[in-house]
């Protein structure tokens, strides 16, 4: 089915190839990357089929032949890009669109359709909204899930509508964070960091906060990053980062930079004191929720759970705090589930979860010893450790049996005859994840369709009230210095 969106878009004009004129670009960067095994023969067939073929719908794949030990190349030849293609180019009128639009749903692609005249940030998240809800289901195949956004201008020609608000970038930010996160570094220190709570009841202790914010900043800096982002695309659902970027109130990765300031500005308290050592407990247990969320949200992706579904203004508020706080739950209960190598599924996975069961609990048994717990939790050394071993002991029991029979629960990948002929690819600055490379974008930024100001008040008056406001503002400031004028001149009258 395709979703006629209304759309009125403040943004440039858009390039002016036409999406019926656009296609792929053949990369010749793709022979000239090849390896010296290369025969001269193959080199000469594939330039040949380059300068003869020249079209959109062939590209060049290479298999190595493990008989010959040479790479062989040869043309291939997409299927649905070629069908689609054809329509577009029969189609080339005003009208034409509509044809173009019927093949995507033939491929069975739900198609979001943009007209040119009404886009603006309501149907945007609306959008987003219903894919998160309706075509982000991990429990299904993603080609049971395939949608794209298209926006159709005055002429008739379609164009892929992302956003150039910067989601490019934290994109390629974030991929680079889920691809270092290490499972066991973030298990290892969440398990490690429970040690300052046998200090909760020890006055005159010292756990140096100063230094934890150090390890955790700049050596877990990857395991406790971007814990919003990972919960609204993991756990929520939420199709793209671009999207993320449409539904998230804030733009910063907040909750790594509260912890790491609290930790940061305890340590310049007083050694020693109450007040040290709670704000130190509270940094130390912030710094185990982004934990134990991250780990919870990779394993909510690598299970393959449904997102779960907030609706409503006041969800939607609270929406990050809450997919955190269940992100949280399901890491301690699942933690080995958020290692990336638990995708293997099978014995590999059961396999995993035993060797990383036995490692993060010999770490953490060593970290009991003084000499260790010196350099990891400073000050913890001083503190009675009884009830933290009890209840980890426990702890890692529980979890080891819960992930064996979640991971038996993982089927090893398998190649879907579709990943042979894809007709979309995916795009993090797309509101919906993907686009279709057959079309050219068109980039909006989201803050064209920002508050206009209050309807009621003209221009001139809204800069009156700001001149107001500014003098105001200004002479409270001025004014909290004159009370210690005031201070000195009643001194001064009744010393007189």
């Amino acid at each position: 089915m395709d979703h006629a969106v209304p759309a009125a878009v403040a943004a440039p004009p858009p390039h002016p190839t036409t999406p019926h004129s656009h296609s792929h670009t053949t990369r010749r960067s793709a022979l000239d990357a090849m390896v010296p095994s290369v025969t001269a023969a193959a080199e000469d067939r594939a330039d040949a089929d380059y300068d003869s073929a020249g079209d959109s719908q062939n590209s060049f794949v290479c298999q190595f032949n493990h008989d010959s030990c040479k790479w062989e190349c040869s043309i291939k030849t997409d299927y649905k890009s070629a069908v689609l293609q054809q329509v577009m180019d029969q189609h080339e009128t005003k009208d034409g669109s509509r044809a173009t639009i019927d093949q995507l749903k033939e491929f069975g692609i739900t198609v979001y359709l943009a007209e040119h005249d009404s886009v603006d940030m309501f149907l945007l998240k609306q959008v987003v909204q219903h894919v998160s809800v309706s075509k982000s289901d991990r429990s299904k195949s993603r080609y049971e899930n395939q949608r794209c956004l298209l926006y159709r201008d005055a002429n008739g020609r379609l164009y892929n509508l992302t956003l150039n608000n910067g989601s490019g970038g934290l994109a390629s930010t974030w991929k680079g964070l889920i691809v270092s996160f290490s499972g066991m570094q973030a298990l290892a220190a969440l398990t490690i960091l429970t040690r300052a709570y046998a200090c909760a009841d020890v006055p005159g202790v010292v756990l140096k906060p100063g230094y934890l914010s150090l390890i955790l900043g700049l050596i877990l800096y990857e395991e406790i990053s971007h814990v919003w982002l990972n919960t609204s695309m993991f756990v929520r659902g939420t199709p793209s980062v671009a999207a993320f970027t449409l539904l998230s109130h804030f733009d910063s990765d907040w909750p790594r930079k509260i912890t790491i300031f609290l930790l940061a500005l305890t340590s310049a308290m007083e050694e020693g004191s109450d007040y040290q050592r709670y704000c130190t407990l509270i940094g130390v247990g912030m710094a185990m929720i982004l934990l134990a969320a991250n780990l919870g949200s990779r394993a909510w992706c690598f299970m393959k759970w449904k997102p779960v579904k907030l609706g409503g203004r006041v969800t939607s508020l609270f929406a990050p705090c809450i997919t955190l706080l269940i992100a949280a739950i399901t890491g301690l209960i699942f933690p080995y589930m958020g290692f990336t190598r638990i995708q293997a599924g099978g014995k590999a996975a059961v396999q995993l979860v035993i060797v990383n069961c036995v490692i993060v609990a010999l770490l953490f048994v060593a970290s009991d010893l003084d000499v260790v717990q010196q350099f990891v939790v400073t000050g913890s050394d001083e503190c009675d450790q009884g009830n933290v071993n009890i209840t980890l002991g426990i702890w890692f029991a529980m979890t080891a049996i819960t992930c064996l029979f979640a991971a038996t629960k993982i089927s090893p990948p398998e190649p879907h005859p579709e990943d042979a002929d894809p007709i979309l690819v995916e795009e993090q600055t797309s509101p919906v994840g993907y686009r279709v490379p057959n079309f050219p974008d068109f980039p909006i930024d989201p803050i064209h369709f920002g508050s206009k100001g209050l309807p009621c008040f003209s221009l001139k008056l809204e800069i009156a009230v700001g001149l107001l406001v500014s003098v105001g503002v200004g002479a409270f400031v001025v004014s909290t210095s004159l009370y210690d004028y005031m201070d000195d001149a009643s001194d001064y009258i009744d010393q007189n």
